[in-house]
């Protein structure tokens, strides 16, 4: 990830426009995007005003006030293109004097706002209902002791993006998680060696026994195989895939939201991935491919939520998913796609309702995150129980037993002669 560090040199010695640009800079989380004469102020982050500019040239007269605009509309749209923005809603800020014949209302998503000192800003409604903490902020502070401020504050963004950049931490999660895949997937091809093929293949009983989502067993009671399938991989190709994946991304992920949030991440990825492919493909599925995918989920929430980060990196990924999903594709033909699906949906919504460290917490969207994802779950699972008793599984719930009883785990044997509900002949 590339670092956007800059350092903020400014021309301006209006000791009201450095009180503004501290209060959007500081309690606002605006950053300084203009040059030394002119004042933008940029947040892709928030719900209502993305793009500020503060006018500090010249008189707000008919002539300037189209200038400014149409500067705005070609800023807005380039933004809109770079970070695939729906809406980008500017503020322009004018501490000049203003022609009070200039028409400044119904201009596209554009506010012109009058503000010639401090006492204007906590008299003006609209932006009181823009920035609700600006009516209590001191706007009369000391020019040294805001330019110590400001400066102060832009070397604490400038290491918080270096931050980002340059990851210092060890992905301890992502690592134990491949760590403990990679050494599960040798066990395993050891022990599909030395089973026999017959009456089932070798490898789809070890998934089975180990774990494996197979619907009939799920149904049953066997809930936990919903989350112990993405510990499962058959074959080297199979993990190599998605430990190249999982660390490629994880790797960022896992410093960027967190450690605790991470597990959270994986857990919810690994269910919702599990749903999906039993509620939409019944057969047996492994692999920790709606993991991987989890965390695609979770770098698209962050897009939205850290949209000046993240939104590049998300466009760049689009490509290399599409080929490493072709890719996949050929190596491993039998792929549940509906596990991807459901992996990333998961992902998304495990995000959303954890939040980041480096953004505040919003309850609605936690709790309506909570909710969307308690009822797709239940929706997923009542689907995938109807799907399970229309499909026929005698022949497979019979040979799974056979073979039990044939390797002498007899009482294994009549555990699922029992919750399979099969009689014997």
């Amino acid at each position: 990830m590339q670092s956007n560090v800059r350092e903020v040199r400014l021309n301006i010695e209006n000791e009201f426009v450095l009180n503004l640009m501290a209060y959007f800079t500081t309690e606002e989380n605006y950053v300084f995007v203009g040059n030394e004469g002119e004042v933008w102020l940029e947040n892709l982050d928030h719900p209502k005003v993305q793009l500020i500019y503060i006018n500090v040239q010249a008189e707000l007269t008919h002539a300037n006030t189209t200038f400014i605009t149409q500067k705005l509309h070609f800023v807005m749209r380039n933004i809109r293109r770079k970070f695939l923005m729906h809406r980008v809603n500017a503020l322009v800020l004018n501490v000049e004097r203003f022609d009070e014949y200039t028409k400044t209302e119904g201009i596209k998503n554009i506010s012109f706002v009058n503000v010639e000192n401090a006492e204007a800003v906590y008299e003006n409604q609209t932006l009181r209902k823009l920035f609700p903490g600006i009516a209590t902020t001191n706007l009369s502070e000391n020019i040294v002791e805001l330019a110590t401020r400001l400066k102060n504050d832009s070397k604490t963004r400038a290491l918080q993006d270096v931050g980002f950049s340059m990851i210092n931490k060890s992905p301890l999660v992502t690592q134990i998680y491949l760590v403990i895949l990679g050494l599960f997937c040798l066990y395993l091809m050891f022990q599909i060696g030395r089973l026999p093929n017959t009456p089932i293949p070798a490898d789809v009983f070890a998934a089975i026994h180990y774990g494996a989502t197979f619907s009939p067993l799920i149904v049953a009671g066997e809930y936990w195989r919903l989350f112990t399938a993405a510990f499962i991989h058959l074959s080297l190709v199979h993990f190599f895939f998605n430990a190249m994946f999982m660390y490629r991304f994880g790797a960022l992920l896992e410093n960027v939201i967190g450690k605790w949030r991470f597990i959270f991440v994986i857990i919810v990825s690994a269910l919702m991935g599990s749903l999906f492919g039993f509620a939409f493909s019944p057969r047996v599925s492994v692999g920790a491919s709606g993991v991987a995918y989890g965390f695609i989920g979770v770098l698209l929430f962050l897009s939205f939520e850290m949209r000046k980060t993240f939104m590049p990196m998300t466009r760049q990924l689009v490509t290399q998913v599409m080929g490493f999903t072709l890719l996949f594709s050929f190596a491993m033909p039998n792929i549940d796609h509906f596990g991807h699906l459901g992996g990333l949906i998961g992902g998304f919504l495990a995000t959303a309702i954890v939040g980041t460290p480096r953004t505040k917490p919003f309850m609605i969207r936690s709790v309506l995150s909570v909710v969307s994802l308690i009822i797709l779950a239940s929706g997923l699972w009542i689907r995938g129980v109807n799907l399970s008793e229309q499909e026929n599984f005698n022949d497979i719930n019979r040979a799974l037993i056979f073979q039990y009883s044939e390797m002498g785990n007899i009482t294994r044997a009549e555990q699922l002669l029992r919750a399979l509900d099969i009689e014997v002949e």
